[in-house]
């Protein structure tokens, strides 16, 4: 029997006009929830069949205060993402903006009695040395390469640990997605992450096309709508510990650039450029970061996009969509 939490339950989704927001809201729809979205993206972006669109600055504490009000469930998938190049040129927007979205969420969601709140981690809140299994977390810090955003959301679970201790707030809960990838990703060139980016150059024409680093630095990808559905499952599963959502799989960048370049079908190949001399991947350490999913295993969830079936669909909506994209919202151009 298949245990259902969302029937006729206000959810709100903040951040849900992105990757997996978009993906999220079809599923609960199928189990009767009503959903309210929050989110910075102009209202044209947000999904069909919502109960309301809210326009607002989450990092503002009246706002999470406005939206939380009389919700059963709050999603929250905000967090400030953006290229190597914009992490390391931007480190205080980062860390900030993902801190006080984290907090101020959460505080608003206490005050005004919601029953379940689930936090969407990152894992780069693992080390360089970690085993990167779920309880290992703390025995590290957060790689160079993603040392700023990776404490921000640890302060996020850190607060959701003391929320449960000291106001019995039970129904807490925690993923630490891989690099999410899929429609609806930031395509903005300034700040775009590298599956969305390297599409975007390639579908666009660039030649050549310069990405940072030697390529031989190895991430663990995982499609929207794959986190989309573990969130439902952890919810409706009521999994109190953080669980990693992953593939399990490592793959090079310079695989996954060639990997785009013949997905997308294009009559020429453009010339890759690997900047040695640029960080992508940090210490040997940070080189190679493929998520322990295990534990999510034993939960009965999985991945079920592959990397190649993931980037035929990303692809295939860039191409329909890419004219839209203007309407994004881009924090570093605020």
């Amino acid at each position: 029997m298949t245990i259902n939490k969302f029937k006729n339950k206000k959810v709100l989704i903040a951040g849900g006009t992105g990757m997996v927001g978009q993906a999220l809201v079809p599923k609960l729809r199928k189990y009767g929830a009503v959903i309210y979205i929050a989110s910075m993206d102009d209202k044209k972006l947000a999904p069909q069949g919502i109960k309301k669109f809210y326009k607002l600055d989450l990092i503002n504490i009246s706002n999470c205060l406005k939206v939380t009000k009389k919700m059963d469930c709050v999603i929250n998938l905000l967090g400030v993402t953006g290229s190597p190049k914009i992490n390391y040129s931007n480190p205080g927007s980062f860390m900030m903006s993902n801190l006080y979205c984290a907090v101020n969420l959460l505080y608003a969601s206490q005050k005004n009695n919601v029953k379940r709140y689930l936090y969407t981690s990152t894992y780069g809140v693992y080390g360089e040395k970690s085993s990167m299994k779920e309880f290992d977390m703390w025995n590290h810090f957060p790689s160079d390469n993603d040392k700023f955003a990776g404490w921000a959301k640890r302060m996020g679970e850190l607060q959701i640990e003391a929320y449960r201790k000291e106001y019995k707030f039970k129904g807490l809960h925690v993923i630490r997605p891989a690099n999410i990838y899929g429609p609806y990703a930031n395509f903005n060139p300034k700040n775009s992450m590298v599956v969305a980016s390297i599409i975007r150059r390639v579908i666009d024409g660039e030649n050549p096309i310069k990405v940072w680093g030697d390529g031989k630095t190895i991430r663990d990808f995982i499609f929207a709508g794959d986190v989309a559905d573990a969130i439902v499952k952890v919810i409706n599963k009521n999994i109190q510990v953080p669980l990693n959502i992953g593939s399990g799989k490592g793959v090079s960048i310079k695989k996954l650039v060639y990997q785009i370049i013949n997905s997308s079908n294009i009559k020429f190949k453009p010339k890759i450029i690997f900047e040695k001399s640029k960080k992508s991947g940090g210490k040997v350490g940070d080189r190679k970061r493929v998520l322990d999913i295990r534990l999510a295993r034993k939960y009965k969830i999985k991945n079920k996009i592959s990397l190649s079936k993931g980037l035929f669909h990303t692809i295939n909506w860039y191409l329909k969509n890419k004219r839209k994209l203007s309407s994004r919202f881009n924090y570093f151009e605020k």
